[in-house]
């Protein structure tokens, strides 16, 4: 395996199924909305066919993407992550490949999909150049679009976790590292990639953001 930058992200891979399990039972109002991003941000991506989710956990976004008529590949490196989403892909009646993968070493092919989903990956990245080896490998293997979450510092949901955080309350003991999108979009055009879209959860309000990116035509 190729020596890698990424540690900090790996603390949160789930490979006991306890973890996957407990992972997959999200609050269903929560759920929806993250849900309902991913589709606006589809929306967005022309010309896509196959679409690579990764990470996928517990599978959440890649049944719904398999549902939306994608032919979909789910990666992820923890082994009850990909146990607990083989068996709700199957409960979901929905043809999906799930497969065990490093994010820092992905074994497809240069352009292998459509479009690539990284979702809820990027804010646990402490630095750039831990965010900088994801991005390089989304985009060698994205032929026209990848779309990847992160964190705004611009939200009352950051600012008041930022302020948690400094006067040691429990709301600020989660580490969650919050990147502009300018600094997203920098990574990106080192690929060749330019912003199609930004689009906000609940703009000012909530933290998450899904920014869409297309391949730059030669």
């Amino acid at each position: 395996m190729a020596a890698n930058l990424c540690t900090d992200h790996r603390r949160r891979i789930k490979h006991s199924l306890g973890a996957a399990e407990s992972y997959a039972h999200r609050k269903p109002r929560k759920h929806d909305a993250e849900m309902a991003l991913i589709r606006r941000g589809m929306a967005l991506a022309a010309g896509v066919r196959t679409v690579l989710d990764a990470p996928c956990g517990v599978g959440r976004a890649t049944i719904l993407l398999a549902r939306m008529g994608y032919i979909v590949t789910g990666i992820d490196l923890g082994k009850g992550a990909i146990e607990v989403a083989r068996r709700l892909v199957t409960e979901a009646a929905v043809a999906v490949r799930i497969e065990q993968e490093d994010m820092v070493a992905l074994t497809f092919a240069g352009g292998a999909f459509d479009a690539v989903l990284c979702f809820r990956l990027i804010h646990h990245l402490p630095t750039a150049a831990h965010r900088e080896e994801i991005i390089r490998e989304l985009c060698r293997v994205a032929r026209r679009h990848v779309l990847i979450s992160y964190l705004s510092p611009w939200s009352f949901t950051s600012v008041r976790r930022l302020l948690w955080r400094k006067l040691g309350l429990k709301g600020g003991r989660t580490v969650q590292y919050v990147t502009s999108r300018a600094d997203i979009a920098r990574h990106f055009r080192q690929h060749g990639f330019s912003l199609v879209r930004d689009l906000a959860q609940a703009p000012l309000l909530h933290s998450l953001h899904l920014a869409v990116f297309g391949r730059d035509l030669v």
